[in-house]
């Protein structure tokens, strides 16, 4: 636990800093960089075949899909493209070196999905803090919703966990826990609220975001649920050991797989309706 705070508190402090007052371009750049270091990740826990030479080029397809996704959709569907390009080659040459259909798909597959995976947790985060006029402050309450959740999620089930949530793919994960994640996830965007928000405003704003809270918590579960399920499938308990105490880089932002892309479209299709 000491250690899961040592690293924990100055890692959110850095990251809040980065947001409230770095530049678009530093924040583009360290998300880029992680967003990268992910799927390395991704392929050390996944393949059990090493090639420096897969890992280098879906680094750079996954570092610009992420980079243009927001900035130059033309460009990054020509990115979609390449990659789709360079992913299904490689399992026909996969096939010519092995002579295994079975496992040649499976590298192809496990490709496919590294690469969308990185960029649902990473690609529209750019696009949630270049929103107009408060577009940071949206990025911070996502954050809050998936990082403090989290949070509630594990001491409210070690508080009051009794009844098993998906003991098959997460033992320790109970439903306990998970209400606790949504009453939290819900609190903190009243409290996000009430800060943003001038009070003559905090009404009308407040309701079309906190409206959506509950079901962004929950797709931030699913979110951590699909990560246990890829981990359990390689039978290891964390995805890598970037952060002391907290396992993986995968392990802490798995909520935003399908949080950040829910939060992006609610914002772009529902916002103005409620």
């Amino acid at each position: 636990m000491k250690t899961r705070l040592l690293t924990g508190i100055p890692a959110a402090l850095a990251l809040v800093a980065l947001i409230l007052w770095g530049s678009f371009g530093l924040l583009q750049t360290v998300v880029v960089l992680i967003a990268a270091c992910a799927y390395l990740e991704f392929d050390s826990l996944m393949f059990s075949r090493r090639s420096g030479m897969r890992k280098a080029g879906m680094f750079l397809l996954v570092a610009l899909q992420v980079f243009f996704l927001q900035q130059d959709h033309l460009l990054s569907f020509h990115i979609y493209i390449l990659a789709n390009i360079v992913i299904f080659a490689s399992g026909v040459l996969g096939q010519a070196r092995t002579g295994n259909f079975e496992v040649a798909m499976r590298e192809v597959a496990n490709q496919w999905l590294g690469f969308s995976y990185i960029v649902l947790i990473f690609g529209f985060l750019f696009s949630i803090a270049s929103w107009p006029e408060v577009g940071r402050a949206y990025l911070i309450l996502l954050f809050l919703i998936v990082f403090v959740g989290d949070t509630a999620a594990y001491f409210g089930g070690m508080a009051w966990g009794k009844t098993k949530l998906a003991s098959q793919i997460s033992p320790k994960k109970t439903i306990e826990g998970s209400v606790s994640a949504l009453i939290a996830s819900v609190l903190m965007g009243v409290l996000w609220a009430h800060f943003i928000y001038p009070d003559s405003m905090a009404l009308e704003k407040y309701w079309r975001i906190i409206l959506f809270i509950p079901l962004l918590s929950c797709l931030a579960q699913l979110g951590d649920l699909f990560e246990s399920v890829l981990k359990r499938s390689q039978m290891q308990k964390d995805s890598g050991t970037f952060l002391p105490g907290h396992g993986g880089i995968l392990d802490r932002v798995d909520g935003l797989a399908l949080a950040a892309p829910g939060f992006y479209l609610c914002l772009y299709y529902l916002w103005e309706v409620f």
